[in-house]
């Protein structure tokens, strides 16, 4: 296995001195392989570029007869490379589903940028004609209905349709936490609205913080945002001191543990 990394020699040698998430240990002796540099971006042009390569890390299998098998994120390798090695792999198949992935990915970046320029413009009927096409075209894509959820809530304030859009979204994806919460989060966190559903709100919190055994900070914390907004001061107290046990140390915990003291002060002062 060899990782290589588009920075100069100086930079990665710094790197693999400094001490690793192993206490104790260094990178060179965390990591069980071999890290190289690519000074003349050959490897960087002939084979990430050429393959279509945008984002990073990428991996690539290199099989027997010295073909690239597989491209993919190194967190799905485990599985193409296990049937590369047993001989199982089919290449043609896997080649075909790439470029699949690459021209869904071509027309996705096309609609980002489209939609970047119209939101920029500010011009929301072209705004949603690109979002309607896109989703027309990829109906299983939920990125696509969340941001013009988000679109139509918070930028262009079409309460109605962006209500009944969200409607939509929280029955089609109630056993996902991720798209849950983060509905919910927007009506309940966005400055600004006029109008906010936390009926809605509290229908996806409430899912996702089941979905996730009550144990997840960032949900707790977004369930007692909601209990917030609606006045039940003793809920957001209740919800926030459970996000807060199961916050971590770092800013999301910080964060969390601070909007617990103005809950506390607020509740202190009734």
């Amino acid at each position: 296995m060899l990782a290589l990394s588009d920075e100069d020699l100086q930079t990665v040698t710094t790197f693999m001195a400094k001490e690793s998430i192993i206490p104790g240990k260094s990178w060179t002796e965390a990591m069980a392989y071999i890290v190289a540099t690519d000074p003349d971006e050959s490897v960087k042009t002939e084979v990430f570029k050429a393959s279509g390569g945008r984002g990073i890390p990428s991996s690539f299998i290199i099989g027997k007869g010295g073909k690239i098998e597989w491209i993919g994120h190194p967190m799905s390798i485990d599985e193409p490379l296990a049937a590369v090695v047993d001989g199982s792999w089919d290449r043609v198949a896997a080649r075909k589903k790439h470029d699949a992935d690459q021209a869904i990915k071509v027309e996705m970046n096309r609609i980002r940028t489209a939609l970047s320029a119209a939101v920029l413009a500010d011009d929301q009927t072209a705004a949603m004609e690109i979002l309607d096409e896109g989703i027309l075209r990829f109906p299983d894509n939920h990125s696509l209905k969340m941001q013009k959820f988000n679109l139509l809530l918070t930028r262009f304030h079409q309460y109605e349709a962006a209500y009944l859009l969200g409607h939509q979204l929280v029955d089609s994806n109630f056993e996902d936490s991720r798209v849950l919460n983060s509905l919910a989060w927007t009506i309940a966190d966005t400055e600004g609205l006029e109008v906010r559903d936390l009926n809605l709100a509290m229908k996806a919190a409430g899912q996702a913080n089941q979905l996730t055994g009550s144990k997840d900070a960032a949900v707790l914390d977004t369930l007692a945002r909601v209990y917030y907004e609606t006045g039940d001061l003793n809920g957001a107290l209740k919800w926030q001191k459970r996000a807060s046990k199961y916050a971590g140390a770092g800013s999301q915990g910080d964060s969390i543990r601070k909007v617990l003291q103005q809950y506390q002060d607020e509740f202190d002062k009734k």
